[in-house]
């Protein structure tokens, strides 16, 4: 086969196959993001030919706006298209992850990401990026954060075979019970979809690509994985910072007790040290 249609009609036929598939609302709606820009870059024409995908994925790489993260999601999409088409060898290779890939989101950033969401009024987003980054959970965390769980602010969370305690800081604690009484939220999950549901990764990723230009936040730093490296990236240093403190600590203590029981000492060895390295 030459070539193969892309249209409107071929695009919602790929989409209802993915409904009966099972594919959340969430993500048809992304695939049907992706397709249509897409079908936009390729305007006028309606087809698609066995190096069309190439050239697109080589027009990204090189405009350079993209994180390649971005890309291998839109070249996935569309692979999936092509062999719901029937035409799997016009399939292309996701672009490999390098170091840039691996972006750190600074604290003063997720400063500016809050503030971006308080500003908006997104009351919701606010307390979602600040729990992920304040008690390093997951996204599929969220459910257990509950009215119960915030009001006695600590609690064993399950989860990938696993448990682990997490605990609120007492600051935070205040501001997510208030967020509760402003709710009228009195039992159950705090963070819940309009229809009553649990929120969807793909719905959280969206809303906080919306706090982006705000915030001026590159898009790609602004996920919750990034949140949650910050949050262990947080507590690294915290903890290094304490054993720092406790080891000067020590010395001290060791320097006084020293001097009340230690043999006397005529010269510092950390003088006659320099003193050997300098040949004096």
């Amino acid at each position: 086969m030459e070539e193969i249609k892309f249209t409107e009609e071929t695009i919602e036929d790929f989409l209802q196959e993915k409904i009966k598939s099972g594919n959340k609302p969430e993500t048809i709606a992304e695939y049907r993001r992706i397709l249509q820009k897409f079908q936009k870059e390729l305007l006028p024409e309606n087809v698609l030919r066995e190096n069309t995908l190439q050239q697109w994925k080589n027009t990204m790489q090189q405009e350079g706006k993209l994180a390649v993260r971005t890309i291998n999601r839109r070249l996935a999409v569309v692979n999936q298209y092509l062999h719901f088409m029937g035409e799997r060898n016009w399939q292309v290779s996701c672009m490999p992850l390098g170091d840039t890939e691996q972006t750190v989101l600074q604290r003063g950033e997720y400063i500016r990401l809050l503030q971006a969401a308080k500003q908006q009024k997104k009351e919701q987003l606010y307390f979602i990026i600040k729990s992920i980054c304040t008690l390093g959970l997951h996204i599929w965390e969220l459910p257990q954060m509950t009215v119960d769980f915030v009001k006695k602010g600590s609690g064993v969370f399950c989860g990938n075979g696993q448990e682990r305690k997490v605990v609120i800081p007492r600051s935070f604690q205040r501001e997510l019970v208030d967020y509760c009484k402003r709710s009228n939220m009195e039992h159950g999950a705090i963070f819940r979809s309009q229809r009553g549901t649990n929120i969807h990764r793909i719905t959280i990723n969206a809303a906080m690509k919306q706090l982006c230009q705000m915030a001026d936040v590159a898009p790609e730093k602004v996920n919750p994985r990034c949140l949650l490296r910050l949050y262990e990236q947080t507590q690294k240093q915290l903890q290094d910072n304490v054993s720092m403190l406790l080891l000067q600590y020590y010395d001290k203590l060791l320097e006084a007790e020293e001097m009340m029981t230690g043999w006397e000492t005529y010269e510092d060895p950390i003088s006659v040290e320099d003193k050997s390295a300098s040949g004096q």
